[in-house]
């Protein structure tokens, strides 16, 4: 009895660990910016991803899932992915920032606010958890700067047209934030999301430009072709239910 007692609380504290361990990395890489460490920024918001990609894992299978739980691990995730990836693009840009890339890079202030304000309201809405969200998760956000410090490209920023290029696809990532498009969850890939963190983990230590210059096209194809996938795979499921349909009326 004494022994469930304590198992109970700690096998539910577990994942809200982890999501803690998130707000912690997302901290620490807003000082190392500060400071004007950028590598040691983007390894922390780098590792803080791998704990978003734990934390619901272990909270699913130990059978603790919440609301409070998705909402806890929202503000974690705005945090760490938006507030802090924010501040290192700042600090990348400047101090040649002028207003209309201030503007451009604020995207994902407001519409990453707004992304983890209407998931949460579907969080707390349902009895049970809510796995698929619509939008691009903010964690891409993090990845173009990342990629751009694992690679070595920060000096490219000096230049206008990457500059430019750069905030565009800020932008749109902002916008596919809160589009009403559907991404499919690399969870459903059987044995692809612990290949995934495995590689996170060691980007910033081990084959880091090996690593980052396959994430960046690979990641850029996720964005910008994944919701295409989806669709005619809806659409397919759609006209098969169709048929079936159509075949159930003749008999």
């Amino acid at each position: 009895m004494m022994l469930s007692s304590w198992i109970d609380p700690a096998r539910s504290s577990l994942p809200q660990l982890l999501t803690t361990g998130r707000i912690v990395f997302g901290a620490a890489a807003i000082v190392a910016t500060i400071k004007g460490q950028f590598y040691i920024s983007a390894t922390l918001i780098t590792l803080g991803s791998v704990t978003d990609g734990i934390d619901g894992f272990v909270s699913r299978r130990l059978g603790v899932s919440s609301a409070f739980g998705a909402v806890f691990d929202y503000f974690a995730d705005y945090l760490c992915f938006v507030v802090a990836t924010w501040i290192l693009v700042r600090g990348l840009l400047s101090p040649n920032i002028n207003l209309w890339l201030e503007v451009s890079i604020g995207f994902p202030l407001v519409f990453g606010a707004a992304r983890y304000a209407r998931n949460s309201l579907i969080a707390t809405g349902q009895t049970k958890e809510v796995r698929d969200m619509p939008g691009l998760a903010t964690a891409f956000f993090t990845f173009l700067p990342v990629a751009i410090i694992f690679l070595d490209l920060t000096e490219f920023l000096d230049q206008g047209t990457f500059r430019i290029t750069f905030a565009l696809v800020v932008v749109v990532f902002s916008l596919l934030m809160v589009a009403p498009v559907r991404y499919p969850k690399l969870t459903k890939v059987p044995g692809l999301s612990p290949v995934v963190l495995t590689l996170l983990v060691l980007m910033p230590f081990l084959g880091t430009r090996l690593l980052a210059a396959a994430m960046l096209p690979l990641g850029l194809s996720y964005v910008f072709l994944a919701p295409l996938m989806t669709r005619r795979l809806e659409l397919d499921r759609m006209a098969t239910f169709t048929e079936e349909d159509k075949q159930f009326t003749r008999v």
